[in-house]
């Protein structure tokens, strides 16, 4: 099982539709980008895997969206957000020390 989404940005990027369950943290990360499914329900999964494939319209849509997705993702955006939140823990643990 996939923990953080990555299959799903990397096909984003790579222009191709995403057509995902709707579990874990697959929603989050690929946002508004894919076409989701209950894993559950084999019907619910061949459904959206066909909207996909019938509607070109969708595709491109899901396309444009899919790029807009993974620049959220970006090596310099992850990196800065890190950066962040150790500098928060060590702004409040140097207030706690005092």
């Amino acid at each position: 099982m996939e923990g953080f989404g990555l299959p799903g940005l990397e096909a984003m990027l790579y222009g191709a539709p995403v057509v995902s369950s709707n579990t874990t943290c697959l929603p989050e990360i690929l946002g508004d980008a894919a076409e989701y499914f209950d894993p559950y329900n084999v019907n619910d999964m061949a459904n959206s895997i066909d909207r996909v494939l019938s509607d070109e319209t969708l595709r491109k849509e899901m396309t444009k969206r899919g790029y807009d997705q993974v620049k959220k993702y970006s090596w310099r955006r992850m990196a800065e957000q890190t950066h962040a939140i150790y500098m928060k823990a060590l702004r409040q643990s140097r207030d706690e020390v005092r």
